[in-house]
C-alpha cells in the first residue's frame, strides 16, 4: 500500500529525496505487516476482537486514498483523511497494548460510551507513560496530544481546510519608503497541485506510520533491526525543515501556507 507521493518541486532527483521519505518507503510494509499480525492475534472477547483489525484496514485504506488524492492535487481531501487516521490509531492501540483494562475500554467504545478524546486520555494515563519521548524530547503523551489537536480543525470543512485547496507559488517582501510590502502569488483552480503541500502531506503520512511503529515497538523490544529502522525514521522526521521541533506548537506545523524568507516554498 506504500504509494507515497514523491515530493516533486521544479526538479527533484532521486538523490535529493529526503531521508524521511526513503526510510518511510522502506519501513511501511514492515510496519503494516506487524500491525496486521498483532491486531489479528489479540485475545479479546468475540464482541470486540475484530475491531482493532477493522481500524487497521481503515487506516490502510485511508492512507491509500489520501495518497491518491494528494497526487491529484486534492490536498484538502488528503489532509481530512489524515485526521481520521489519528482516531483509528487509538483503536488499534487498544487491541495490541496488552493493558488488562483495554478490552473493557474497547467495549465502551463499541457502545459509543467513550469519546475519541476520552480514549486518548485513557491511553495517556495507562499506556503512553511507558513509551518514552516523541519526535524530539517531549514526552509521548505531549507529542500525541499536540499531534491530535493539530489535525482536529480538519474534521470539518472550514477556512483552514479550504486553504489546502490553494497553490502558493511564492511569497516576497519588498522594503519601500512606506514600509514593507508583502506579495504572495497563489493559484486557485480545481485540484491545484502544490508540490509543497504534496510533500508535507506525505511527511504527515510518515508520522502516522512512525506512530504505528512505536506502538508495536512498545510490546516487542526484541526486534532490534526493526526498532533501529523506526528510531531512524523518527530522527529523520524530526530533522525535516517542514517541522521545527519545539519552536512552535503543532497547530502551526499544519498551517496550509509555508514559505522561506526568500520566498521559496520547497524545503525538504
Amino acid at each position: 500500500m506504500s504509494e507515497f507521493a514523491k515530493p516533486l518541486g521544479a526538479v527533484v532527483t532521486e538523490q535529493k529525496l529526503p531521508e524521511w521519505f526513503l526510510l518511510g518507503e522502506q519501513v511501511t510494509p514492515l510496519i503494516m505487516q506487524r500491525i496486521a499480525d498483532a491486531v489479528t492475534a489479540n485475545q479479546m472477547c468475540p464482541q470486540v476482537k475484530h475491531i482493532p483489525m477493522l481500524a487497521h484496514w481503515f487506516i490502510s485504506d485511508s492512507l491509500l486514498l489520501a495518497n491518491r488524492a494528494n497526487r491529484d492535487g486534492m490536498h484538502a481531501n488528503a489532509i481530512s483523511l489524515l485526521r481520521q487516521c489519528v482516531e483509528g490509531i487509538s483503536v488499534i492501540e487498544l487491541g495490541i497494548c496488552g493493558n488488562l483494562d483495554a478490552e473493557s475500554i474497547l467495549l465502551k467504545w463499541e457502545d459509543d460510551g467513550i469519546t475519541a478524546g476520552q480514549l486518548r486520555r485513557w491511553l495517556q494515563d495507562n499506556v503512553w507513560i511507558h513509551y518514552g519521548v516523541g519526535l524530539w524530547n517531549e514526552s509521548w503523551h505531549v507529542f500525541m496530544r499536540e499531534f491530535a489537536a493539530a489535525v482536529q480543525p480538519y474534521a470539518h470543512y472550514g477556512s483552514s481546510l479550504a486553504q489546502w485547496q490553494i497553490r502558493l507559488h511564492g511569497f516576497s517582501e519588498e522594503t519601500t519608503e512606506k514600509g514593507v510590502i508583502e506579495r504572495g502569488v497563489i493559484e486557485i483552480c480545481p485540484r491545484a497541485y502544490d508540490p509543497q503541500k504534496a510533500t508535507r502531506i506525505t511527511l504527515f503520512h510518515s508520522i502516522i506510520l512512525y506512530i504505528m511503529g512505536r506502538i508495536w515497538m512498545a510490546q516487542n523490544q526484541r526486534d532490534s533491526e526493526f526498532i533501529s529502522l523506526i528510531n531512524n525514521l523518527g530522527a529523520a522526521l524530526g530533522k525535516s525543515r517542514y517541522l521545527d521541533g519545539h519552536s512552535t506548537d503543532w497547530s502551526q506545523q499544519f498551517w496550509a501556507m509555508m514559505w522561506n524568507r526568500n520566498g521559496g516554498t520547497i524545503l525538504e
